[in-house]
Parts: structure tokens; sequence; C-alpha cells
């Protein structure tokens, strides 16, 4: 990944900290220090300098997020511009398929779930408002890398390559674009178990009336219900209604 020639290391390493107690769910100094391959001083100065301004909370020895980033995320998504418009609609499409219904967008090369609905039948996964993830792993990511303008693609796969998640990833770059041409051909994306084994998603990019992307709406769900007539008919077209409904209250917002 490049990175700008004026970076602040002290910056970065506490950025680094932030990060890591966010992947460890929480741990001491020594741990922190150990994850990050740096001295247990310099982790100590910079844990103590985002507790200090309310960043992190110490509970005993463990440093954990603190509530302070919650007020801030949940700026960033409003700030979107999609989410309040496209709540109602996601929630809608979760309860008539009974399934997660998922709303992405591409933030520095990856994608971000903005906002996450469970139908009745919803499996539990992985995934949760905030969480990244590699645009070519799933349906959702490659409807948005479908419909990137040919350069801004060209930076992403750059920036991230296309690493491994599942045996069913797609890693070589000619076969992708063949499948992006095809995503761009029928409107729709199918994930086969790319990024979480027995699981499959279909999705549609959303673009305003100008033709912008804007992000994806999807709909995931165990392989062995996401199948036949259903996961190549009925469940596309509510995608694809979904989609487009949201693109139009974007455009008229």
């Amino acid at each position: 990944m490049k990175k700008s020639k004026n970076t602040v290391r002290s910056s970065e390493k506490t950025l680094r900290i932030l990060e890591a107690i966010h992947e460890l769910e929480g741990g001491g100094v020594t741990e922190i220090a150990d994850h990050l391959g740096m001295s247990k001083a310099t982790a100590h100065h910079h844990l103590s300098t985002l507790e200090d301004n309310e960043y992190i909370i110490k509970d005993g020895s463990t440093y954990r997020s603190g509530l302070r980033l919650l007020e801030m995320g949940e700026q960033s998504r409003r700030q979107t511009g999609v989410f309040d418009i496209a709540k109602g609609e996601i929630d809608s499409l979760a309860n008539n398929t009974g399934e997660l219904a998922n709303l992405m967008i591409e933030e520095h090369g990856r994608g971000v779930y903005v906002y996450i609905a469970a139908g009745e039948e919803a499996v539990h996964l992985d995934t949760k408002v905030g969480t990244r993830q590699y645009l070519h792993t799933s349906a959702l990511g490659k409807s948005i890398l479908a419909h990137m303008p040919k350069e801004r693609f060209e930076e992403v796969i750059d920036r991230h390559g296309l690493p491994t998640k599942t045996p069913n990833t797609v890693t070589d770059k000619d076969t992708l674009e063949g499948e992006l041409e095809e995503i761009r051909n029928r409107g729709v994306a199918f994930d086969g178990e790319e990024r979480a084994e027995g699981i499959r998603c279909v999705a549609a990019p959303i673009t305003d009336n100008a033709g912008k992307l804007i992000g994806a709406v999807s709909v995931s769900g165990p392989s062995t219900r996401m199948k036949g007539d259903r996961f190549r008919e009925e469940i596309p077209e509510m995608v694809q209604d979904t989609a487009t409904v949201i693109g139009i209250n974007v455009s008229y917002s």
C-alpha cells in the first residue's frame, strides 16, 4: 500500500495502537506492544495519550476502545449521505427475504458495511457495521468495482491486490475483469462463497440519476437457501428494485 511522504511517525504509532486495541478486543500494555512489535514504554506513552483524550478507557490493566469513537463513527456514517435514505429500504429488503440485507460504500479502496439488517431467518456472520473488506471478495464489492471508472479500479487493485479469503476467491485480474463485465451486462453480482464458505450473496450497485456510483446493496444467506430461481431470479429482482429506489431517493433528497 502506497503511503504519503508527509506522514508523522508518532501519529502513525498512535493509530496503530488504536487499531491493535480494536483487533485484540482490548489488551494490556505488554500484549499490545508485542502485537505491534514495539517497546512497552513506547506503547504506554501512546496509550496514556489516547486515554487522556478519552479515545480509550482503562479497565484494570486492560485498555479498551472508548465510546467517543462511537460518536465519531455515527457522525461519519450519517455524513455518507446515503444511510438515512437507505435504512428503511434495507430493513424492508431484510424483512421480505428473511435474510441479511447489507449496505456498503467504498472508502480507501475497500468496502465498508454502513448498515446491516437481519430478517427472521438470517444467519449470524462475522460482518458488522464498520467492517471493511476487500472489494473483489463479495458480490457487494464486485458490484462496486464493476461500476467504478477504469482509473479508480486500477488504483484499488494496485493498492490492495487480490488476496485470497476462501478457495473460491477470484485472485486473477483478467478473470475478475471478465466477471465485472458480466456484472455490468446483467446489473447484479453474485458471490459464490468467495468471502465466507457456505454463504452466497446477491448485490446491485446504487447509482444516482447522473450515473454516479454511491454504493451497493445486497442480500446474503446460506448456500442451502440461496440457490435455484430464488438465488438467480427472485432475490436479484428485489435487490435491484431496492438499489433503484435508494438511488432515486438520493438523487432528489
